[in-house]
């Protein structure tokens, strides 16, 4: 009732802040409520959660109350509607991660596209942001027809729930594609991301931050919930999977050291650090589900707080182009200490969850198959190196003559950057808790 109660403060432009500080208050309340075991918990007729879905759900509130200190710039154009937009991708987000449903789940899953792409669209950029809204909508939808019959199927014949799973032995391998592809597509998997780039570069920085923190979460989550569903063809072809992935990161890799335009470059990552997701999540062992968790919640972090670097930067030099945007060290030095902290998260430097979570998942990779950790390791240097570029590139070299030095960096975004960082490094001090 009481976040209900908030629609109603949207009206006013002075409750900005008053809403901000509310999913604060929502997402420590959660917190004191955390659950210590990863076994399910208050399962009733429609909803039910574990840890897996509450720690989701609470990095969901998370970087939405971050998400309104990124907005301030929006404060005085439509906030009431960019208000109503956070309520529904919350309570969109609540459905996904605690409806214990399949086709409850479905419908949810689907429906968040609806506020993302309003996002994109009213607050973007420039014109090609009506492609990027259409590429994401055409890859979704023509991966998520199939998967809704398969899901009618299931409920009307097994009455299915996503917390009473069993192994279904007469499940036909179309079955299999179905449930997997449609949350593979929004990680998403290698040559299916070619709306990721697109939607980055045209969306707002609300829109990155949801993406890249909230969005792409579904889709592992959703293999999180099917694997034993399909237990049997996980099995077979698995291994397939696997191999896409390593080849996929090893080639997105290659490519960030090819990129000049900031996003793009962060975006290539993120689809980076979802194919370690998956990985861990098809090696079916405790390790992978384990790392693919802690890796989802650092990557959320972590690739959101790069995003909000990006856009500082875009505010001053006005372009997202590397080139422009070289020598930040010699006006903006405190920006370029956070560009360093950010960055080195990124290359999973310790403390950082990152390094926890790809440890975890390269322990579940050389349970599954030894010999592949040598693939592994490679790519994990080439992940250390781009983001070294990234860091590099932007902090040195020929100052831009053309930018606005007066505009100095102001303290929400310092403190933004800082939210970004804080949990991501010091999560690892509770961690034997809940792993």
């Amino acid at each position: 009732m009481i976040f209900f109660s908030m629609i109603f403060l949207s009206n006013n432009i002075n409750s900005w802040w008053l809403v901000q500080n509310f999913f604060f208050f929502f997402f420590f309340f959660m917190y004191f409520k955390l659950p210590m075991f990863n076994y399910f918990l208050n399962i009733s007729y429609l909803f039910g959660m574990d840890m897996f879905s509450y720690l989701m759900f609470m990095l969901s509130i998370w970087v939405i109350s971050l998400v309104y200190i990124a907005s301030i710039t929006l404060k005085f154009k439509y906030y009431y509607y960019f208000n109503m937009l956070m309520y529904i991708f919350i309570f969109i987000f609540f459905f996904c991660f605690f409806v214990d449903n399949f086709l409850m789940f479905y419908i949810f899953y689907e429906i968040n596209l609806i506020p993302i792409i309003i996002l994109i669209y009213g607050w973007g950029y420039q014109y090609e942001r009506f492609s990027a809204g259409f590429y994401l909508f055409i890859y979704m939808v023509f991966f998520s027809l199939p998967f809704f019959v398969c899901l009618l199927n299931l409920n009307f014949n097994y009455f299915m729930f996503m917390y009473y799973l069993d192994y279904l032995s007469l499940m036909s391998l179309f079955y299999y594609l179905f449930l997997m592809f449609i949350f593979m597509v929004k990680m998403p998997l290698f040559m299916f991301h070619i709306w990721l780039p697109k939607a980055h570069v045209e969306a707002p920085i609300s829109g990155s931050m949801i993406l890249a923190g909230i969005m792409l979460k579904l889709g592992g989550f959703g293999i999180y919930r099917v694997l034993m569903l399909v237990f049997k063809y996980n099995l077979k072809f698995n291994f397939y999977f696997i191999s896409l992935c390593l080849l996929g990161m090893f080639y997105l890799s290659l490519i960030c050291f090819l990129q000049s335009d900031l996003k793009i470059l962060i975006a290539y990552s993120s689809v980076i650090h979802m194919g370690l997701v998956i990985i861990g999540l098809l090696t079916l062992n405790g390790w992978g589900y384990s790392g693919a968790l802690l890796l989802m919640f650092a990557h959320g972090l972590c690739s959101s707080g790069l995003f909000c670097l990006a856009n500082i930067c875009y505010m001053r030099f006005k372009s997202r182009s590397m080139f422009m945007n070289k020598g930040l060290i010699n006006i903006f030095p405190f920006l370029s200490f956070w560009w360093f902290l950010l960055c080195s998260s990124n290359m999973s430097f310790p403390p950082s969850l990152n390094l926890f979570g790809e440890i975890f998942l390269l322990i579940s990779l050389m349970i599954w198959l030894d010999f592949l950790y040598i693939f592994y390791l490679l790519i994990l240097i080439l992940m250390f190196l781009y983001s070294l570029y990234l860091y590099l590139y932007t902090q040195y070299g020929k100052l831009y003559l053309s930018m606005n030095y007066l505009f100095n960096i102001f303290l929400n975004e310092y403190l933004l950057l800082f939210l970004h960082w804080l949990p991501l490094n010091l999560i690892f001090l509770i961690m034997e808790f809940y792993i």
